[in-house]
Order: C-alpha cells, then sequence, then structure tokens
C-alpha cells in the first residue's frame, strides 16, 4: 500500500489525432468565423505536419492581410508559390498587397503570372486596378 501511494504518476503525452488537411480545414472554418487567431494556430499546425504543403502558407497570407500586415502577407503568399508557382491565387494576392504598397511594376509582374497561368474574373479584376495606377502615374 505504502509503495503504491508514493508512486509517481504517469505522464500520458498524446500524439495530434490530425492530419495537416485537417487542421487546414479547421482553420479556414475559423477564418470564416472571424476567429482569425484560432485560424493562425491551425494553419501553423498544418505547417508543421506538411512543410511542403503550400496551401496553409496561402491561407496564413490571407489571415495576415485581414489582420493589415501586409509585409507578414506577402511573405505567406511567396513561400505559398515557393512550394507551387502555379498557386495562381497566391499570385494574384501577391499582386493586390504589391498594389496596397504602391509597387506597381511588382504588382503587374505577378498578376501577368497568374493570368498567364489562368484566366479568372478576379485576376482580371486586379490587372485592372493596377493598370489603372499605372496609367495614372504615367
Amino acid at each position: 500500500m505504502f509503495l503504491y501511494s508514493c508512486s509517481m504518476p504517469k505522464i500520458v503525452v498524446l500524439k495530434d489525432p490530425l492530419s495537416a488537411e485537417e487542421h487546414n480545414n479547421l482553420g479556414v472554418a475559423y477564418e470564416k468565423k472571424g476567429i482569425l487567431d484560432l485560424a493562425e494556430k491551425e494553419y501553423n499546425k498544418a505547417i508543421r505536419k506538411k512543410p511542403d504543403w503550400d496551401i496553409p502558407y496561402f491561407n496564413l497570407g490571407n489571415i495576415y492581410y485581414k489582420k493589415g500586415n501586409l509585409k507578414k502577407a506577402l511573405q505567406f503568399y511567396k513561400k505559398a508559390v515557393e512550394l507551387n508557382p502555379d498557386n495562381t491565387d497566391a499570385l494574384n494576392n501577391m499582386a493586390y498587397v504589391y498594389y496596397l504598397l504602391k509597387d506597381y511594376n511588382k504588382a503587374y509582374y505577378y498578376i501577368k503570372k497568374a493570368l498567364s497561368k489562368k484566366l479568372k474574373s478576379e485576376y482580371l479584376q486586379t490587372m485592372k486596378e493596377i493598370e489603372e495606377k499605372i496609367y495614372e502615374s504615367d
């Protein structure tokens, strides 16, 4: 009895049961509800589980964009494109962030790159806004 009552309790360490995809999906759900801090945590968990997957980096870019941290958003969009050069949504978002930062040459470069891979109305709208600023400054 004495030995039992003085023994150390066993520590149980649980492994995270969720996959990178499940963490990312949970992050998307939090983001849709406007719970950006929890979404950010889930995207980071997805990255830790699958660091070569572009989608959680793209999603983190969107979180930082929504938080108003454009330079950090840009950093994550760039990482998404580095991992997947065909991530046209990340290219479009990079172009728009550069547009907001008034770097119209880089904005134009990235939107042209996105449009060369995929034609989407959102990308055409980004192109239109960038071109208007470029022509204004001429």
